[in-house]
């Protein structure tokens, strides 16, 4: 058999990382000849786990896999750049796969070609960083709760520095506290 078209290629970065709870985009270029142009159908689809991973991601179809819900966006522009770049939101650690972009057009005899990049893009997501200026609290309760979270996932008062951003935290009060925003603590 004869190896792949070196004409139709497909680029990604090997490697991405960025937090959890952020955003990345997973940036996908191709190639085809120009002489099977104009393109009767051209379809983008991502796979996640390597080259042989299921189906998370088909832009014509409007197909998102219920793990990634509405966190998929194509950023690309397939038809005029020639890209099929998607961006994930709201990053979770779950996340953290190979991800392989995957490209098929329709030529004018209405035969298919399809073709993929081999190794993928291997994505890191890093612990969510902590916020910026930590808030000072003065009040005589004993710990905190994690919002929505019960007993066991109390925080000691000492620990106010270990919540992270997407945390939000309650506090329950007899009398008054006062909540200042100071600079970050060394």
């Amino acid at each position: 058999g004869q190896g792949p078209d070196p004409r139709y290629q497909i680029t990604q970065p090997v490697s991405l990382s960025a937090p959890a709870g952020g955003s990345i985009t997973l940036p996908c270029a191709f190639t085809y000849p120009r002489e099977i142009e104009p393109l009767r159908d051209l379809r983008v689809y991502w796979r996640r786990g390597g080259f042989y991973g299921e189906f998370i991601y088909n832009h014509t179809e409007g197909f998102t896999h219920p793990d990634y819900g509405s966190r998929i966006v194509l950023v690309g522009d397939p038809r005029g750049s020639r890209t099929a770049s998607i961006r994930i939101d709201r990053l979770r650690e779950s996340d953290a796969v190979v991800y392989v972009c995957q490209v098929r057009v329709q030529k004018q005899d209405d035969k298919w070609e399809q073709w993929r990049n081999v190794s993928g893009t291997n994505l890191t997501v890093t612990g969510a960083p902590p916020c910026p200026g930590f808030p000072h609290v003065t009040c005589s309760y004993p710990h905190w709760h994690l919002q929505g979270r019960g007993p066991g996932h109390q925080l000691p008062r000492d620990r106010v520095s270990a919540i992270l951003c997407a945390d939000s935290i309650t506090l329950a009060l007899s009398g008054s506290a006062t909540i200042t925003h100071p600079d970050p603590p060394t």
